[in-house]
């Protein structure tokens, strides 16, 4: 019974310590943060119109790189119900989902900073 016991506990730790928790953008409910990245601080603002919504956040890291942020959203996004824009453009990209329009631009210089901008078509 010990032995099992310590099995069962062994597996509980092993599987909790793998689970990251997911950090969000700030202004946004559901726009995960890549890993590597960070909020900047003091960075995201954000407002409501009759027209809709538009809200910008940045983000900034050292060992990211553009191609790396396309690829992390493009992955990403999709489940989340957003539909990438056709771009060949690394450090510039979109997404649309029901008449928002979430793009991102990412400025390669160290440390590596995303804009991020959710605007109304």
């Amino acid at each position: 019974m010990k032995i099992f016991l310590t099995f069962l506990l062994s597996l509980t730790v092993a599987f909790s310590a793998r689970a990251e928790k997911a950090v969000f953008a700030a202004g946004f409910e559901d726009l995960p943060v890549m890993a590597g990245l960070r909020q900047a601080d003091d960075s995201s603002m954000s407002f409501d119109t009759p027209a809709g919504r538009i809200i910008e956040a940045y983000l900034e890291g050292e060992n990211a790189n553009a191609a790396d942020v396309k690829a992390f959203y493009g992955k990403t996004l999709p489940q989340l119900g957003w539909k990438a824009v056709p771009s060949k453009k690394a450090e510039r990209f979109s997404f649309t989902r029901e008449g928002e329009v979430l793009t991102f631009t990412v400025d390669g210089k160290r440390p590596v900073t995303v804009r991020i901008e959710l605007t109304t078509r």
